[in-house]
């Protein structure tokens, strides 16, 4: 005989969770009562049952949406690696790959055990679905030069077994894997891509494109930072007017180089000044007196990450002309 108890006496709701006693059957729920998730996602409902000495295993848990004599939606139960109490059950439960306007609405839960024996709680878990408003996750390393690097992309929330199709555009990667890590129930799910950074990688953007259930996309985009040695560009210069030394040494590096001159130890006498900006430094410094004229003269330029050199061409030009009379 199918007996069907439906009988509501006690219940007590907070902010976040509801409980339910019946205090005719002692059969009583913990469960959070309204749900809100994102479209193409998922979302986990955790809840607790008490069963009633009365009632003897197996018993079967299930959630579900519709007419409880014709049921037109039920979901995947859910079980955590814990233990409960020889009395309570869990009866958490999942929906996965969510849909706005079809995933939507109010979800109870029925207990079926010994022969023909159903008890439906009352009480309902009410699901909204809403926009997709998350997006991928990506992960940057510290990017050396010429070091093999990482850069991950984690799919929006911690659905399980995620629809989802994951691109990278920006950089050509060497290689792509798929990655999955969690705990039971919740996982990250992402993209990995590996590179080797070059000093012109430097400052480009790189989007990672996430596409749910072939319908919702998704993207995020981040600027990377590509550290590498200094490099002396071919703008330097160095002339000499009269017996006056000017020179000047333009550096680009990640972090920002330093500027020396080792020409400048044997003087007495000189000025010079430095500006940086954009992560190229520039140098100049002037040596009036100066007879030690050579053919070239060393710039130094270096950072955390190295150290370059660049003997620069002197040019030699007339004396300076006075004004005339």
């Amino acid at each position: 005989m199918l007996q069907i108890l439906f009988i509501l006496t006690v219940i007590i709701m907070t902010s976040s969770e509801l409980s339910y006693t019946d205090a005719r059957t002692n059969f009583s729920l913990k469960v959070e009562d309204n749900i809100t998730g994102e479209d193409g996602l998922c979302i986990i409902v955790f809840c607790v049952v008490t069963i009633p000495e009365s009632v003897s295993d197996p018993i079967r848990t299930t959630w579900f949406k519709g007419d409880p004599q014709n049921l037109s939606v039920e979901v995947s139960n859910f079980k955590r690696n814990i233990g409960f109490p020889q009395n309570e059950k869990e009866c958490s439960f999942s929906l996965n790959h969510l849909v706005q306007g079809k995933s939507d609405g109010e979800y109870r839960l029925k207990l079926e055990w010994g022969e023909g024996n159903v008890y439906i709680f009352p009480q309902t878990v009410n699901i909204t679905v809403k926009e997709l408003t998350q997006k991928p996750t990506i992960n940057v390393p510290l990017l050396t030069a010429g070091e093999k690097a990482e850069i991950s992309c984690k799919v929006p929330g911690d659905c399980l077994l995620p629809l989802a199709d994951i691109v990278w555009t920006g950089i050509r990667p060497n290689n792509t894997r798929l990655g999955a890590r969690g705990v039971p129930g919740r996982s990250e799910h992402s993209s990995i891509m590996t590179f080797y950074p070059k000093p012109e990688h430097h400052n480009t953007e790189l989007t990672c494109t996430v596409t749910l259930q072939g319908r919702i996309r998704t993207e995020s985009t981040v600027i990377l930072k590509v550290r590498h040695s200094p490099v002396i560009l071919n703008s330097s210069r160095c002339f000499v007017w009269g017996d006056e030394l000017s020179c000047m040494c333009v550096s680009s590096g990640v972090p920002s180089p330093q500027i020396s001159w080792p020409v400048l130890k044997d003087s007495t006498k000189h000025s010079s000044a430095v500006s940086v900006e954009e992560n190229i430094s520039i140098s100049n410094i002037s040596i009036p007196g100066f007879s030690k004229v050579s053919a070239t003269v060393e710039c130094v330029s270096e950072n955390l990450i190295g150290t370059t050199k660049m003997e620069i061409q002197v040019h030699n030009h007339a004396e300076k002309q006075n004004p005339k009379k």
